[in-house]
């Protein structure tokens, strides 16, 4: 079984750009968006919610990349 190194290595670049975001989004929500969403306002909580969505793309987009390197068959 071999391993395409190149789809591999894109898998690598899309996790490595969505693991700050897995931080970013909920220390954003605790610290900025529950504070504003008690006095009214909502942009930091919308905000915050993005960029949890945008960790989950990535994350799920890289290591679908990843596996797809080790698990395809080449023709």
């Amino acid at each position: 079984m071999s391993t395409d190194r190149d789809k591999f290595l894109l898998g690598l670049k899309f996790l490595a750009v969505g693991f700050p975001f897995l931080f970013m989004g909920p220390v954003l929500l605790t610290w900025m968006g529950v504070p504003a969403w008690r006095l009214g306002h909502y942009s930091w909580m919308i905000i915050s919610i993005l960029l949890m969505i945008t960790a989950v793309f990535f994350c799920v987009k890289g290591l679908r990349t990843v596996l797809s390197a080790f698990f395809d068959k080449k023709s």
